[in-house]
């Protein structure tokens, strides 16, 4: 558990309840995304999958390392790959809990993981509720959810829950600058604010195109407010996907709202402080407020099929935004 230093404790904690015998048949995991809890559990699965692990570790040499390794082992049923669909139907479970009455293939332990629960439809999740009432022996199961909100009663009464919740700031920037050693502090700190503090997530994004396109966002704002030159910003506007543009926007206009109501610290774009005080001084909370409402309207009119034109309402939203720009 190296690679993700803030699930070691968690990782510790579950294979010592294993080795003593306490480890509960089901368990139910409400994490973020992109905190690692794939790997988490893909992780203790090879341990106790193992046919020669030592006190915290697989040996990485048996068989059962090597199934594991190349994602067919037969004892581990990790949905992610059984399923091609979003929406996880009651043929799948139906078929999951058949095999799990049998004999294990290795001899061992059965292993069971949904790396998001909610995607199984109330048909899928009453069949499954009845073989956590009462587990096949040496069966383990794992459930893992964003929203424990989401996740039907009857369940959560049947499972032990852990809470495991985004890492620290400075745990996930030390872990980041091991990754990312072009980027300065504040950098990295906006990086992972905007991915809702989730390491893996903002290494990704990190890596990817998106972090480039924002930066380049930025300073086209800059250009427009200090020289009044607004055709390098229309030209990234242009350029980019309209949901891209979208979400920055709403990011930002929220970072310039938390600011003029109370300077905190939960600022996503703090490489952008000096902007977002400058515009913060000179508009009132109400015009604020109702141009992130309106962009939030608009989110929800990208996502819908309405034969209305987007690009038309998009423009008019840009020319309200720009207006909030000005000094």
């Amino acid at each position: 558990m190296n690679k993700y230093p803030w699930l070691i404790t968690q990782y510790l904690n579950i294979i010592n309840k294993y080795r003593k015998n306490s480890l509960h048949p089901v368990n139910l995991i409400q994490a973020p995304t992109g905190v690692g809890i794939s790997k988490l559990i893909f992780n203790i699965s090879k341990w106790i999958l193992c046919s020669y692990r030592n006190k915290f570790t697989n040996c990485k040499k048996c068989i059962s390392c090597f199934l594991i390794k190349k994602k067919n082992h037969p004892d581990f049923y990790n949905i992610n790959y059984i399923s091609q669909y979003k929406n996880i139907g009651i043929d799948i479970i139906r078929d999951i809990i058949k095999n799990l009455y049998k004999t294990s293939q290795q001899g061992g332990c059965k292993i069971v993981y949904f790396s998001n629960i909610n995607s199984c439809t109330l048909e899928a999740s009453n069949a499954l509720l009845k073989t956590l009432e009462e587990p096949p022996k040496n069966t383990i199961f794992f459930l893992h959810t964003r929203n424990i909100t989401q996740v039907i009663n009857t369940i959560k009464s049947r499972s032990i829950i852990y809470y495991i919740h985004a890492p620290q700031e400075n745990i996930a920037i030390s872990w980041l600058k091991k990754k990312n050693k072009q980027h300065n502090f504040l950098q990295l700190l906006t990086a992972l604010r905007i991915n809702n503090n989730a390491p893996i997530s903002t290494q990704k994004f990190l890596k990817s195109n998106a972090f480039k396109q924002r930066n380049i966002f930025m300073r086209a704002i800059h250009t427009y407010i200090n020289e009044k030159n607004d055709s390098d910003l229309w030209s990234v506007i242009l350029d980019y996907d309209e949901k891209i543009i979208t979400t920055l926007i709403c990011y930002f206009l929220l970072d310039i709202i938390k600011y003029n109501i109370c300077k905190n610290n939960t600022i996503k774009n703090v490489d952008q402080l000096r902007l977002i005080k400058k515009i913060a001084h000179i508009n009132k909370f109400n015009v604020l407020k109702n141009n992130l409402i309106s962009w939030i309207q608009f989110q929800q009119i990208l996502s819908t099929s309405y034969k209305i034109d987007k690009k038309l309402i998009f423009i008019e939203q840009i020319f309200l935004w720009m207006k909030t720009l000005h000094t």
